[in-house]
C-alpha cells in the first residue's frame, strides 16, 4: 500500500516580529500529540523554502485546545509553547459522540505531578 505523508500546521501566522505556528486538537487524548507535531512544524519553518525570505524571525508555537489541561500546559511552558483554550461553536454537540475519557483533560492521580513540578520550578 502506498502512503503519502504530508506535514502541515493548522495555521502559520506571519507578523513583523515573529512567525507563529498554530496546531489545534479537539480530543484530550490528542493534546500531547499536538505538542509533538507543533515542535516538528516549528523546526520545519527554517527549512521550508517559502519561509526563507522571512528568516531569521523567531518562530513561536501555539497549541489550541478546547479544555484546560494543566499537565499539557506545564509541558508546553517548559518547551516555550503557548497554550490557548478555545471551544468552537459545535463543541457541545461534538462531545456527545466522544468517549468520556476524551473530554476529560486530567486524571485525578495526575494532579500530584503538577503540584510537585510547579513547586520545583
Amino acid at each position: 500500500m502506498l502512503r503519502v505523508r504530508m506535514r502541515w500546521a493548522d495555521a502559520v501566522v506571519i507578523q513583523p516580529g515573529v512567525i507563529t505556528v498554530v496546531e489545534a486538537k479537539l480530543r484530550a487524548s490528542e493534546f500531547l500529540k499536538g505538542l509533538g507535531e507543533l515542535q516538528l512544524y516549528m523546526h520545519l519553518v527554517a527549512h521550508t523554502p517559502e519561509f526563507k525570505p522571512l528568516m531569521p524571525r523567531p518562530v513561536a508555537g501555539r497549541l489550541v485546545i478546547p479544555i484546560a489541561d494543566p499537565v499539557v500546559e506545564l509541558i508546553a511552558r517548559q518547551n516555550h509553547i503557548d497554550v490557548a483554550t478555545y471551544k468552537p461553536s459545535f463543541w457541545n454537540e461534538y462531545t456527545t459522540i466522544l468517549q468520556p475519557r476524551q473530554t476529560r483533560s486530567i486524571r485525578p492521580e495526575e494532579t500530584s505531578l503538577i503540584s510537585a513540578k510547579a513547586g520545583g520550578s
